[in-house]
């Protein structure tokens, strides 16, 4: 967890003071970050969102992502279902630029602004950080491609690890001359081989390189939108067992909503506020409201997936239908509720229409028994509501239930649901997520009566 008792940072929602450094531990958003004046260009935003819509993808079928928050210290925060967050620069580099080089890596390429954003979240052992830039890295002794091989807890090259640190604290003593960062110190202006290492700042160098990825993953910005689709998205749903996902739309949709996080900008003079008032708990609502809105999470990438509006086969092609087990607890109570017998016939082969569908299209994952509890708690509304309508339209003590199963037949559709599907549906699966639901004793087609004791 970050510590945010040093200087430069202040502690959120507690009304009291630590007394050190290791006397109380926050996470990295109970630091507010420092504006960032240079993300206003709206093609830097739009690969920077392309670049952060790579873990969205990547979240959506691993576990170990918990969220992303946009804009948030750097360009993006990924954090970890372990506790963990990894601070992420982007850096977009034209083709005619050529490869970085250790010194424009070190200042255009942003490793002098991480690194001091790393120190003001007090260097905590749960921060990681990634530079990821869509250029090459220019090889050779000393030079930006040998430095990303050197970084990380385990480096490709150890090598001469002493000499490249001491070199990129110097571009970054070099870089402060004329950039006022907090946690760089100053030094003398002077030959660059020639700028004195101020004591303790060659370690806390060492220590930035162990905890940096530098990544030359992302496409450059003409290729990167079909790249992330072919590479991540349609591995995904192909692993998510979705069907008709209209690709395009969807990871569209994705992107732009990452760039309505990314210019969340309705309280900067809030953020402005809570770092300049010496009573900053006051703030910490405001605050953490603006952390809401910049953060994407794996059910808020879900709800972006777009489908085509061809209509879903009730089984799946190509496979021998499944027939639910259970469904003797359903029929006694059609039964009870006067309902034909053809349609107790129809009904549970809804019902193993909705089991074969649950369990092709169930992601696996953690979210899965939410994804089912808010789609049966949707149901089971409607349900109750057929229900009343049922009763209110026939005679005092006469059977409501087979109007109760016409108003479902009726009213139980995709469209009308209060939120979205988890994956798609048609209305065949609802009205056999609805008769499950009944099997397991959530509601009758009748006045309640004892299921076991009938069928004695």
């Amino acid at each position: 967890m970050v510590d945010t008792a040093g200087a430069g940072a202040e502690s959120i929602g507690t009304p009291s003071e630590p007394d050190g450094p290791n006397d109380s531990e926050l996470t990295i958003f109970d630091l507010a970050p420092e504006e960032d004046s240079g993300s206003d260009t709206l093609g830097r935003y739009r690969f920077q969102a392309e670049v952060a819509a790579r873990d969205c993808l990547a979240m959506l079928t691993q576990d170990a992502i918990d969220s992303i928050v946009c804009e948030w210290h750097e360009d993006f925060v990924v954090t970890w279902t372990d506790g963990s967050v990894e601070l992420v620069s982007v850096k977009h580099r034209e083709e005619t630029q050529g490869p970085w080089t250790l010194s424009e890596l070190c200042k255009s390429g942003g490793l002098a602004h991480l690194f001091d954003r790393w120190c003001a979240c007090e260097r905590a052992a749960n921060v990681r950080l990634r530079l990821a830039t869509n250029a090459a890295l220019k090889p050779g002794k000393g030079n930006a491609g040998v430095l990303a091989r050197m970084c990380g807890p385990e480096p490709e090259i150890t090598a001469g690890l002493t000499v490249m640190a001491a070199d990129v604290a110097r571009q970054m003593l070099k870089i402060r001359w004329k950039q006022p960062y907090p946690n760089i110190p100053e030094t003398p202006e002077c030959k660059i081989a020639d700028i004195p290492i101020p004591e303790g700042f060659l370690d806390k160098v060492m220590q930035f390189l162990a905890v940096l990825e530098i990544s030359s993953k992302p496409p450059h910005r003409e290729n990167i939108t079909d790249v992330n689709i072919q590479s991540l998205l349609v591995p995904a749903v192909e692993e998510l067992k979705l069907v008709n996902v209209d690709l395009e739309n969807t990871y569209r949709a994705i992107v732009d909503r990452i760039e309505r996080a990314n210019r969340d900008e309705s309280d900067r003079s809030q953020l402005a506020v809570y770092i300049a008032d010496p009573s900053r708990v006051r703030h910490s609502t405001q605050l953490q409201q603006r952390i809401g809105r910049r953060r994407i999470t794996r059910d808020i990438i879900r709800r972006e997936i777009v489908f085509t509006t061809v209509q879903l086969p009730t089984f799946p092609r190509g496979q021998a239908p499944v027939v639910a087990p259970g469904g003797a607890t359903l029929r006694r109570k059609l039964r009870r509720g006067r309902v034909p017998s053809d349609e107790v016939a129809f009904a549970e082969r809804l019902r193993s229409a909705w089991y074969t569908t649950w369990a092709e299209r169930r992601s696996g994952l953690a979210g899965d028994e939410n994804d089912l509890l808010n789609l049966s708690t949707d149901v089971l509304d409607m349900a109750f509501d057929c229900r009343r309508h049922a009763r209110a339209q026939v005679a005092d003590g006469s059977d409501f239930g087979i109007k109760m199963n016409d108003l479902l037949a009726e009213r139980l559709k995709v469209d009308a649901l209060p939120s979205t599907p988890p994956f798609q549906l048609n209305h065949l699966h609802l009205r056999g997520l609805a008769y499950q639901l009944c099997d397991e004793c959530h509601f009758f087609f009748s006045e309640p009566f004892d299921t076991d004791e009938e069928a004695s």
